[in-house]
């Protein structure tokens, strides 16, 4: 059985946890709070931390000169500075490579992933039909260019939710394996997440494969840097149908010859059926699992593709919002 490791996220607090935000509410969250057995959070308020208080006036992105400030709404009151520095101050504290992802407020002039609306000024303007990350996130990648940030507005779409949760457990795993220091634990790694980052790129698969090949004994940190950071740019996608169909394929080729001639017509209409959005990813998925369970091919009973985060976190609902 599986052991998954616990990815370290940051989270916006005001999800779940604390009433911090500008009026004194928090947001309740079911995926942040069925989360917390799995992952450990750092919670934080990136505007609390600068000195704000609870209750405030809420704070506005606005645009001047071609540069981005935060500033108070109503008095317009600068910010800017401040956050700076508690970004400054909080990735110093952070060991990049030790933090895998970011669960941020949507529609937050800090905190939001893509859609904080952005002003010309304080006071009662129209907003400039702008939208962008929030002051706070889009700053932070600079800092720990790694991390993976989505919204609580976007993780309610599937494929979204899916694709975070399949990256923070990775890197998860990933971490735990560089703290080893053992080529060998790295070799593991990567042929265990063949088929599941071949999902994502063949072409970032075969750069890693590289990587890994290129090994000199004694040069342990910097391989499993390199790798990293190629792991990262791999997984800076959404798997699409035909990558799926791909891996599918090549997993279907050790059992192809096993199985009855029904058997290979039905797994073949259903991959039909997948790229037509007939079925789930997961219809063929398991079908392709019962058999190498059932015929004992022990290189494919590993592969993360099978199951890439815990169970528990599995939930098919779908808001059907979310840019993908």
């Amino acid at each position: 059985m599986r052991e998954f490791k616990q990815p370290n996220l940051i989270l916006s607090k005001c999800l779940e946890y604390c009433k911090c935000r500008y009026n004194g509410d928090k947001i309740p969250d079911k995926f942040v709070r069925s989360l917390e057995e799995h992952v450990n959070y750092i919670k934080i308020c990136p505007e609390v931390e600068i000195g704000l208080g609870v209750t405030r006036n809420s704070i506005r992105l606005i645009k001047r000169d071609g540069e981005y400030h935060l500033v108070d709404s109503m008095t317009g009151e600068d910010h800017t500075a401040e956050m700076d520095e508690y970004i400054e101050e909080l990735s110093s504290k952070l060991n990049g490579e030790e933090v895998e992802g970011f669960i941020a407020k949507n529609r937050s002039p800090s905190c939001a992933s893509h859609d904080s609306k952005v002003y010309a000024k304080a006071g009662k303007v129209p907003a400039l039909g702008e939208k962008r990350a929030g002051y706070f996130t889009k700053n932070l990648p600079e800092k720990l260019p790694s991390l993976v940030i989505e919204n609580e507005g976007r993780l309610k779409n599937f494929k979204l939710r899916e694709n975070f949760l399949i990256k923070i457990f990775m890197l998860a795993d990933l971490r735990n394996v560089i703290e080893s220091g053992k080529i060998k634990e790295l070799i593991d790694f990567h042929s265990n997440n063949k088929y599941l980052i071949m999902s994502y790129n063949q072409d970032g698969l075969n750069k890693l494969g590289r990587i890994i090949a290129s090994y000199k004994k004694g040069k342990f940190e910097e391989t499993a840097a390199s790798y990293r950071e190629q792991l990262v740019k791999t997984l800076n996608v959404i798997p699409d149908t035909g990558k799926r169909v791909n891996m599918l394929q090549h997993i279907f080729g050790y059992v192809s010859s096993e199985i009855s001639k029904e058997e290979r017509e039905y797994f073949l209409e259903t991959i039909t059926d997948f790229r037509n959005d007939k079925v789930p990813f997961s219809l063929p998925l398991a079908l392709l699992r019962s058999w190498v369970i059932r015929f004992k091919v022990d290189y494919l009973i590993p592969q993360t593709i099978f199951k890439p985060y815990p169970e528990g976190l599995i939930d098919l609902s779908d808001s059907g919002n979310g840019r993908l």
